[in-house]
């Protein structure tokens, strides 16, 4: 009996990269398990050693260091490769904090003709093109400007930019539009959707008791057999993205205080459970008016993500928010929000459709902080540079042409550039010029 060969290893595996020990399988491979499987760094490494034998024509799998540096590289390519230059860019713009005195400013946009092809709908990372990171100590307008001037050298002036409402962005973009008189500035829908819900909740007095109340009984459920029903943890920052989770855990928690029953195995203290959380009884109208307001926002949201800013928005909004002005709190948050939506639409010229959500941005940012996960610690790191890889197409095409583009040099003289010593480093440093006073050796003996 003759036993077939085995088939010839797929093209990507068969050879190395030019000028690299790794096919471009291989790569591709370890940047999509890192970006796609989000798997850690070292864990990646170890599980293709245990299944090498089975991946055609691999010879050898890298170590962990390797394919973060081919992850940063790939990062930097797409940061600095050359940019089509047009006239319907939008810009979307944040800065992303971490541990120490440094932030970085990050740009991505999109072609307003790009996002028409696709049938408009929410930005995905992969419609987003990386123009600009930049790590900075100190940002103010100026800063930002310079920065805003730089992309511009790239791509021209955008049609839009979008941001929300930071002094620092907000004083840059002004100064930018009076040397770019055509360029819209527009104002994120969520961030506007947050100051009008908390417009609204400051003026109910409901809404401190109801936080405080859920502050004393998240101390009083989480350690005993209630902890099932622990009130979600609240954001420090923008905290009236708290209503959406809070709304929800209320109304649940209510419903089950009106119907309580056992679980499987576990029996429900029936006192315990009204003496601890009966008190959301008296909050029973307040909950259905605070969600009537959440509507009210999260449709706003929805309709923009989905359709942006045009001449018809707020017309069409209108007749999607009908009926939720339930009472006069819900009065003024739907008329303030078809006011916004239209005073931003009116920056459409014609049947133009403008970008007016940077969601997208803040989620690739959240990608971006995953990602950094262990290094967080060390302040900003070159991890930095992995906004341009999750962005990037990962294909063998793109990933081949960008590590063949981009040296390992390149990475770190762009981190030495940008970045300089990381916390880590500079605790390292510090704590290593440390000696012993040798005036104390006698009094330390035996300690």
């Amino acid at each position: 009996m003759v036993v077939p060969s085995p088939p010839p290893p797929p093209i990507e595996f068969a050879a190395p990269l030019p000028r690299h020990h790794y096919s471009p399988g291989v790569m591709t491979l370890v940047i999509q398990g890192l970006l796609i499987a989000r798997a850690g760094q070292r864990c990646l490494a170890a599980v293709l050693h245990l299944v090498a034998e089975w991946l055609p024509g691999t010879r050898q799998i890298p170590c962990a260091n390797t394919g973060r540096m081919w992850l940063l590289r790939v990062g930097l390519y797409e940061l600095i490769r050359p940019k089509e230059r047009a006239d319907d860019w939008v810009w979307i713009l944040d800065h992303t904090v971490q541990l120490g005195g440094m932030k970085a400013l990050v740009i991505v946009g999109v072609r307003l003709s790009q996002w028409e092809r696709q049938e408009r709908g929410p930005l995905r990372h992969e419609d987003l093109t990386v123009l600009d990171v930049m790590p900075m100590r100190h940002s103010n307008g100026a800063a930002v400007e310079a920065r805003l001037e730089a992309v511009a050298q790239q791509t021209g002036a955008p049609r839009a930019i979008v941001g929300d409402g930071g002094t620092d962005l907000s004083c840059g973009i002004s100064s930018f539009q009076k040397t770019h008189t055509g360029v819209a500035r527009l104002y994120d829908i969520k961030h506007k959707m947050a100051l009008l819900l908390q417009g609204q909740l400051e003026k109910d007095a409901r809404w401190a008791k109801f936080i405080g109340c859920i502050n004393q009984t998240r101390s009083r459920v989480q350690l005993t057999d209630l902890a099932f029903l622990t009130p979600p943890d609240l954001k420090a920052k923008s905290r009236y993205l708290n209503l959406p989770p809070l709304v929800a855990w209320g109304r649940k928690t209510r419903n089950f205080l009106d119907n309580p029953h056992d679980l499987p195995g576990k029996a429900v203290d029936r006192e315990a459970l009204q003496e601890k959380l009966g008190w959301l009884q008296e909050h029973r109208e307040a909950l259905y008016h605070w969600s009537v307001l959440l509507a009210i926002a999260e449709t706003a949201e929805h309709y923009v993500r989905h359709e942006g800013y045009h001449a018809t928005a707020a017309d069409e909004l209108r007749e999607l928010l009908d009926g939720l002005a339930i009472n006069e709190a819900a009065l003024r948050m739907e008329t303030a929000t078809l006011e916004f939506v239209a005073q931003q639409s009116g920056r459409a010229m014609g049947e133009e459709r403008l970008i007016g959500s940077s969601e997208v941005l803040e989620s690739l940012i959240g990608k971006y902080k995953g990602l950094q996960g262990t290094h967080s610690h060390g302040g900003m790191t070159p991890q930095v540079l992995t906004f341009g890889a999750v962005v990037l197409k990962k294909t063998t095409e793109t990933i081949s042409k960008a590590l063949a583009a981009v040296k390992s040099s390149d990475v770190l003289k762009w981190c030495r550039e940008h970045l300089g010593l990381t916390v880590q480093g500079q605790r390292r440093y510090a704590y290593a010029e440390q000696k012993p006073d040798t005036k104390l050796l006698p009094q330390l003996e035996g300690f």
